[in-house]
């Protein structure tokens, strides 16, 4: 932070309340996966943890900046999908469907959107996944993405709009409170 606001406490605190929710969601996906091994299903069971979208912090949950679109994603799929595998495909969440569907071995819808991206029928590597921002709650905006391998182009339909609109759920969040706080003094640009 700039050397006007030296203490980022606030900030400090919300970075780790997000990291022990990290962590105990680890646990808990842990304990999941160890139920599973010890119900003799490890071998035929696949296995999705993902984020929502982005954290609960400025700039990222409901923003279609990268802190708010690249969300955790974690398979566990024995026999097809090799312990520490990193894939830098790009993946949008139309995509759990089909690749779901393909999975169970299931004729895929025609009208179905999404592109599967696990198991046999993977195809050629997209170039583009596309996001939108169209609600934040009681808030209404219109904001698209389009996010390739080296560019991400984000377009604001409604710039008469404050940067970063009074939201009931976000501004409950300290660091939410802190920005804001910040902002009524004139100190951010």
């Amino acid at each position: 932070l700039p050397e006007y606001y030296p203490d980022n406490s606030v900030f400090r605190s919300d970075w780790a309340r997000y990291y022990d929710m990290v962590s105990a969601m680890d646990l808990e996906a842990g304990r999941i996966l160890d139920r599973l091994d010890a119900e003799g299903l490890r071998e035929n069971t696949v296995v999705f943890f993902f984020g929502d979208h982005g954290r609960p912090l400025p700039r990222a949950k409901r923003w279609l900046y990268d802190s708010g679109l690249r969300v955790p994603l974690i398979v566990r799929w024995p026999g097809v999908v090799p312990e520490s595998t990193v894939v830098d495909e790009l993946v949008s969440f139309v995509d759990f469907a089909p690749t779901v569907l393909a999975i169970a071995d299931v004729s895929i819808p025609p009208h179905m959107q999404g592109q599967i991206f696990l198991g046999e029928h993977v195809p050629a590597s997209r170039p583009y996944v596309f996001g939108q921002r169209d609600r934040v709650d009681e808030i209404e905006d219109r904001v698209r993405s389009v996010r390739g391998t080296r560019y991400h182009y984000i377009r604001n339909f409604r710039p008469e709009l404050p940067y970063s609109v009074p939201s009931d759920y976000m501004d409950r969040m300290p660091s939410m409170r802190e920005w804001r706080r910040l902002n009524e003094t004139g100190i951010l640009t």
